[in-house]
């Protein structure tokens, strides 16, 4: 009980903080940084976060996920595993630090970034060793229980640093532009993750000698470490792939344009990702343990609590999305992007509502379904946006996107319901789903514009949570 309302503190602690990083980000993403950039700054930007994302996950090659499984292993000997993951991964950062480094300014015409901006390739080395560095702390706080500080690190402390450095150059326009913050926010990042990672370690003490650097983990993690990079092309590869594809087949200032709409979803995927990665070792020893009690607990909760939570924040950005995009300034460059919000928050709500889905896959006996998963679903992507994008610009990473997770989703479903006779929905799920509808149409028809059916709407959603409150507090805590 003490193990579960202790994950419980540090979901909602890991959860409030994205959410207050949430906040900040609205600020700087919808009022401050298209003050101060154009749309094809913004596009760079953009593009540099999720490629960082994207390769940081890749480039790992699956070490934090199989720390994450193997760690109450008692077949493994638990320093040596310890050291061996430490010595991995510091490798993989450095290696991939100085290559990237090297090499980035090549790879500038395929992604459509002018000549004189082909150096800034250069720091996308530091936000994916960055990105590595978060990944691996995350990973390694969560076995510890005591995920809540390279969380708050990662959401607080890297939007705190962007904020500064963006204010700097609001009042020194005329001395520092978009390169000298880019590669300022490149070297706070890098910072940042470096002390979240000695956070981490400093948690776990794993003995660590230069020697561990080059030590083998062992075939069976090697093994799981590989496959589960299918996991990550599953996970990170439709919220990354559209932003390459869309540079390579449009411009950057279509990046930019999308990327408004990319973070208002985006909102979903910070609730989203630290209740798995906090779960994430529960469930690893949950099937360690063959305990199917604790899983079906854990498979249905993550799905009703995401769909509750998740609700009102869509319906309230839905309803007001025009009048959201009036307050940026000039916001008119990001009027293509209202549709694609819309069509955004459904895709993230859908793979929200399936629930840990994909943890429950991958710390299980039969983890290898995740490769065969990810190959169809990255042929699919990428065939979906090279036959959508030229015909509908933005708006066709959309709908790429989302015929993407019904895929996913829909096949992860089928694969654990097949195995284990386990599934994400129940009877309440239904409940919520027609109150949503229900309360999302009451919203719809309020007879107001602008900040006034902002607020309407925002207190008759309120108001719903507030009636529900015992069928809420019901379905989380039975």
């Amino acid at each position: 009980m003490g193990t579960m309302n202790n994950a419980k503190k540090q979901i909602s602690s890991s959860a409030l903080i994205n959410l207050v990083g949430i906040l900040l980000g609205a600020a700087l993403n919808l009022w401050l940084l298209p003050k101060l950039f154009s749309t094809e700054e913004l596009g760079m930007y953009r593009w540099m976060e999720r490629t960082a994302v994207l390769f940081s996950n890749i480039l790992l090659f699956g070490v934090h996920r199989s720390f994450t499984k193997f760690y109450s292993d008692p077949s493994k000997d638990k320093k040596a595993f310890e050291s061996a993951v430490v010595g991995r991964s510091t490798l993989l950062m450095l290696s991939v630090g100085v290559l990237v480094f090297i090499a980035g300014p090549l790879f500038a015409p395929l992604f459509n970034f002018k000549s004189e901006d082909a150096y800034l390739l250069r720091y996308l080395s530091f936000f994916i060793v960055s990105g590595m560095a978060f990944l691996m702390a995350v990973s390694a706080a969560a076995t510890t229980k005591k995920i809540a500080v390279p969380v708050f690190i990662k959401n607080m402390g890297l939007r705190i640093a962007m904020i500064a450095l963006a204010f700097v150059l609001l009042f020194t326009s005329g001395i520092f532009r978009f390169n000298h913050w880019l590669i300022a926010y490149a070297w706070a990042s890098l910072a940042l993750g470096a002390v979240a990672l000695l956070y981490a370690w400093k948690r776990v003490k794993p003995t660590f000698l230069f020697k561990h650097l080059w030590m083998p983990m062992g075939g069976d993690v090697q093994k799981f470490a590989w496959i589960s990079v299918f996991s990550v092309l599953i996970e990170i590869g439709i919220n990354t792939l559209d932003v390459q594809m869309l540079s390579m087949l449009t411009d950057m200032d279509s990046v930019g344009i999308y990327g408004m709409a990319f973070f208002m979803g985006s909102v979903i995927d910070g609730i989203r990702r630290p209740i798995n990665q906090m779960l994430a070792p529960q469930i690893s020893t949950s099937w360690n343990k063959n305990n199917m009690v604790v899983l079906k607990k854990i498979y249905e909760k993550t799905s009703s609590a995401q769909m509750v939570v998740n609700a009102a924040y869509v319906i309230v950005v839905v309803v007001n999305v025009e009048w959201i995009f009036s307050l940026i300034p000039n916001g008119e460059r990001f009027y293509p992007a209202i549709p694609v919000v819309v069509w955004t928050l459904a895709r993230k709500y859908i793979n929200a509502a399936f629930g840990s889905n994909g943890e429950i896959i991958a710390n299980s006996p039969f983890y290898q379904l995740n490769m065969q998963i990810g190959s169809v679903m990255l042929v699919i992507n990428v065939l979906l946006n090279l036959l959508f994008i030229p015909r509908y610009g933005i708006l066709g990473v959309a709908y790429s996107g989302l015929i993407a997770v019904l895929f996913v989703n829909g096949m992860r479903a089928i694969m654990i319901y097949r195995k284990c006779g386990l599934q994400p929905f129940t009877r309440e799920s239904l409940a919520i789903l027609i109150g949503t509808i229900a309360v999302g149409a009451l919203c719809y028809k309020v007879p107001f514009d602008g900040l006034l059916k902002f607020l309407v709407s925002g207190l008759i959603v309120v108001a719903a949570l507030l009636v529900n409150r015992k069928f809420i507090k019901n379905l989380l805590l039975r």
